[in-house]
């Protein structure tokens, strides 16, 4: 474990070192980033089941200690993973910001991203894990001032004003954890006794905290500002990575606490209403970036969906509820940070070569950019949960838990899985129509001709970052017997045993239903090569076929006439248009120009919960500054109030 750690502090030294050499910076920072990642991924994985510890021995207010157990190392195996493939990624696509600023900073900052991230997984005690964790949310910040401009720095105040929020919420939670338990440590909360109303507190105190991170529902309005405004190898471990660290939080606290049933009640309605509004808002988004960040809202609510049946089915000691549960939401909990991190480096080799994140503007890229269409196409496969690919495999455990605990006792329990269910039902089927995200950029003709003529196939280090996930996509999915069992590993270490992978590659839920991955693969590749057997064995026509421009009803054909984003979509906003409050407008330019349309979705949770915030605080920051009034004697009078106030506290406390 030091030896990864002392990686990526040697990769940020080096790459600081360098920091007037750009090229040199972006290669050899990144690179040490690349090897530090595929060590630490090998080393993660093949100690996945065990317990590690070390202390630097310093003198500081508390000696930093890190400690890891199979759930942390499980989290330590998939930020790895994804920082092996996004270190590969920006070793080339990093010289793209080299007029925007230093490269040799930029690398810096991205090898300390992951360390802080891997040192909050493995922090043991609140001291350490706060640093650690307000460490990884301003660095990230950093990493988006990176693409200078007024959106992005609008995100980053977003971004950090909820950050704090939670970190707030997640401070208090632990310092009721360290007053019952006497300390700060980690290993006193393990044997903790609190009160049912105290312990509910501190649960919804770390579920708000770490829920704000991790972009549930209605925390979510940061994740479509802060995901598109950063650089793409910053934005795949931002979804793919950083918002799960904030799941493990919940894991932890929940491990931690004495569980009530209608705890894990309430993480399944969260996630099932994530889950859904967080794929109806990517459905009509124009911003592929911003698109892909809604999905990240949707996937962190079907995590949620199998975390909660997981809380549940301990609240009401059921180990194979438990088990089902926590298994379906660690798998998804990997698959999406393969699928998702494999978009993110696809839309990024996109803006790499278009410069732009329109949809509308983009067309026919699969005949310039075929990697990066195979690459696309892979990951919208696997984010539709289509199988053999891994998104597949884990919403199946999903509906597996779900379906367990609709079949329990209890009118509401019923009620909630049921509905959840159903919503995860619809997210699936809705998630079919993001295939307009490959269909409209890489199918079709282009739309722009100039776009179209100046893009190129992404250089290869970006090329060989995304086939790693795609290769990611095919194993978590066909090799499902072994990621399970090595899932249960680590679900095992804290809910009992439970066999869920037996022999023979298949997949066993607890209720008994079984699927198998690898058979399931040969009936679709042989679907898949039906039609050229056919030709073959029948000896079809084999003239070259004509090429020619469609028929367009006796007018002469032109690629605006191709069908674009909007028709995918068209019913859902009429039918959702009062969540979408799109209020689309046509411009008419008179019979030689072409008709302008404008339709600009808002989130309508951001005007419900935030709005009225902001509006409040502006109001008493303007009546507020009023007191700073150039007087020598107002200030002093400001710092005796001040001061009288901390002793009054003092004195409470």
């Amino acid at each position: 474990m030091t030896d990864v750690y002392l990686l990526y502090v040697l990769g940020s030294v080096v790459s600081l070192l360098l920091y007037k050499f750009n090229a040199l910076a972006s290669k050899i920072g990144f690179g040490i980033s690349t090897i530090a990642s595929g060590y630490g991924a090998y080393y993660f994985f093949m100690h996945i089941g065990e317990k590690a510890q070390f202390t630097t021995n310093i003198a500081l207010l508390y000696n930093p200690t890190f400690s890891i157990d199979p759930v942390g190392n499980f989290f330590f195996f998939v930020i790895t993973l994804i920082a092996f493939a996004s270190s590969m990624y920006a070793i080339q696509y990093s010289q793209g910001y080299a007029n925007k600023g230093s490269l040799g900073v930029m690398a810096s900052l991205f090898n300390l991203f992951v360390l802080s991230m891997l040192m909050v997984v493995s922090a043991s005690d609140v001291f350490w894990f706060m640093i650690c964790w307000e460490l990884m949310t301003i660095i990230s910040a950093f990493l988006i001032c990176f693409n200078d401009s007024k959106s992005s720095m609008k995100a980053i105040m977003v971004y950090l004003g909820i950050a704090h929020l939670g970190g707030m919420c997640i401070l208090s939670a632990f310092l009721l954890l360290a007053h019952q338990s006497g300390s700060l440590e980690f290993s006193s909360f393990a044997s903790i006794k609190m009160s049912p109303w105290l312990a509910s507190i501190t649960f919804l105190l770390a579920f708000i905290g770490f829920g704000s991170k991790a972009g549930m529902f209605p925390f979510h309005v940061w994740l479509p500002k802060a995901h598109p405004a950063a650089p793409t190898n910053v934005s795949a471990l931002m979804s793919g990575v950083m918002i799960k660290v904030a799941l493990f939080g919940i894991i932890k606290f929940c491990l931690w606490l004495p569980v009530m049933p209608w705890w894990g009640l309430l993480i399944i309605i969260i996630g099932a209403l994530s889950s859904l509004l967080g794929v109806l808002y990517a459905l009509i988004q124009h911003d592929y970036k911003a698109l892909l960040a809604y999905h990240s809202v949707e996937n962190i609510g079907i995590i949620l969906l199998g975390l909660g049946t997981g809380v549940y089915g301990i609240a009401i000691n059921s180990p194979t509820l438990a088990t089902v549960g926590f298994l379906a939401g660690l798998y998804h909990t990997v698959n999406h940070a393969i699928f998702k991190g494999l978009l993110f480096l696809g839309a990024g080799s996109v803006l790499h070569a278009t410069h732009t994140r329109e949809i509308e503007a983009l067309g026919g890229l699969a005949k310039k950019m075929p990697y990066t269409a195979f690459a696309m196409f892979i990951g919208v496969m696997g984010i539709a949960a289509l199988p053999p690919l891994n998104g597949f495999v884990s919403e199946w455990f999903t509906y597996q838990g779900m379906m367990q605990g609709a079949l329990g006792e209890g009118i509401l329990p019923r009620f909630i899985f049921t509905f959840s269910v159903v919503a995860l039902a619809l997210t699936g089927v809705l998630v079919v129509i993001h295939l307009k995200l490959y269909a409209v950029i890489f199918a079709g003709t282009p739309r722009h001709k100039d776009i179209f003529d100046q893009a190129k196939e992404a250089p290869i280090s970006m090329v060989l970052g995304m086939m790693f996930l795609v290769l990611g996509c095919f194993a978590f999915g066909i090799g499902a017997n072994i990621v399970t069992d090595n899932i249960m590993t680590v679900v095992t270490s804290f809910s009992g045993v439970y066999q869920a992978a037996p022999a023979g590659g298949y997949i066993a839920s607890p209720i008994g239903s079984t699927i198998s991955l690898p058979l399931i693969a040969m009936i679709i590749s042989g679907a898949m090569s039906l039609p050229f057997l056919i030709i073959v064995i029948m000896k079809a026509n084999r003239t070259k076929p004509r090429e020619t421009d469609p028929w367009a009803c006796g007018f002469k054909y032109s690629n605006r006439m191709q069908i674009t984003a909007g028709p995918f979509t068209g019913d859902l906003r009429r039918l959702m248009e009062w969540l979408f409050q799109s209020k689309p407008t046509v411009e008419d330019q008179g019979y030689f120009k072409p008709v302008i349309y404008t339709d600009h979705p808002k989130d309508i949770w951001w005007n419900i919960f935030y709005q009225p915030v902001i509006n409040a605080v502006t109001y008493a920051v303007e009546k507020i500054a009023v007191m700073q009034n150039g007087s020598t004697g107002a200030y002093a009078a400001y710092i005796l109030g001040g001061l009288c106030l901390f002793l009054a506290i003092s004195h409470l406390i």
